[in-house]
């Protein structure tokens, strides 16, 4: 803060469960009354057919993929920097049917941060949480067991919560900042032939509709309010790229992203002796590291 549809579901299973007991009473009594030879012929058939099935069907079942990551997390606006070392942990999920297109997908990062201001002094060891939460589309059906390939977009909630809450190296006092924003993020997926420098590259980017950010300006003194800010400019940007070269199972994923908000509104306040205007000042993040996608 600078002051100045569950019945249709069980429909189709019950369904497909008469169906499929149907077919089984069917292929039992065929059995019991076919020879040796016309179950061997059956089989030699089946197994044609199988054989020649096309193997550009979506791929099909509930599909997890996780992952963990290490970086840095740097956060500058004019006056103040906030840096230290954040673990993440990352979630994908897609199923066949929501139609092979839609996804649902999860960060949590943890961090400790130092933290370093011209006017306010040093404070160590702050603990700092990002989420991020996206429902994306994918522009192609999901063919292959990884990430889509192509065009995916869609909307996504993020959160931020960093506790500043003591008191730096000149007397200043610290207080919890927490923001929760929406975002319309776009990326790009591309897989690369065996042998290239990668596995595949992914290119994401999103713009801020709309966020609000709130500093717990209470936890310095009682005579001051919480003060809550509204932004609605900012853009981030992400590059990665996937190695499994060498590796029996999983890939590991180096990443940059850079993350810009601009100036939020500005808030009037006041205490019993003063009035103060209320602005979150424009930022900067720079988050640098790699990822461990598991198998």
């Amino acid at each position: 803060m600078r002051s100045s549809e569950r019945p249709a579901l069980f429909s189709r299973w019950h369904q497909a469960a008469a169906s499929a007991i149907a077919l089984w009473l069917g292929v039992g009594a065929a059995w019991a009354q076919s020879s040796t030879a016309t179950v061997s012929t059956a089989t030699t058939t089946a197994a044609t057919i199988a054989s020649s099935t096309p193997d550009t069907t979506v791929a099909s079942g509930l599909r997890w993929h996780w992952a963990t990551s290490a970086g840095l997390n740097s956060y500058t606006e004019s006056m103040m920097r906030l840096q230290g070392p954040e673990l993440g942990l990352h979630l994908r999920l897609s199923d066949i049917s929501w139609g092979g297109h839609w996804g649902l997908e999860a960060d949590v990062l943890y961090g400790r941060q130092d933290y370093e201001s011209l006017n306010t002094g040093r404070l160590t060891d702050i603990p700092n949480i990002e989420t991020r939460s996206r429902i994306m589309y994918a522009h192609t059906a999901q063919r292959t067991a990884g990430p889509s390939m192509g065009l995916s977009y869609g909307l996504a909630v993020h959160t931020l919560w960093n506790n500043l809450d003591g008191t730096t190296t000149t007397g200043a006092g610290g207080y919890v900042r927490k923001a929760i924003q929406l975002w319309a993020p776009v990326r790009w997926r591309e897989g690369l032939a065996p042998g290239g420098w990668a596995t595949a590259w992914t290119a994401e980017g999103g713009v801020l509709i709309s966020g609000q950010h709130t500093s717990v300006l209470s936890q310095v003194s009682a005579v001051y309010p919480d003060v809550t800010n509204r932004q609605d400019k900012g853009v981030y940007l992400q590059f990665s790229s996937e190695h499994r070269q060498g590796l029996r199972a999983g890939a590991w994923s180096p990443f940059v992203r850079f993350t810009w908000l601009g100036d939020s509104d500005t808030v009037a306040f006041s205490t019993t002796t003063r009035h103060y205007q209320g602005t979150e000042p424009l930022s900067r993040r720079w988050q640098v590291g790699a990822q461990w996608l598991l198998p």
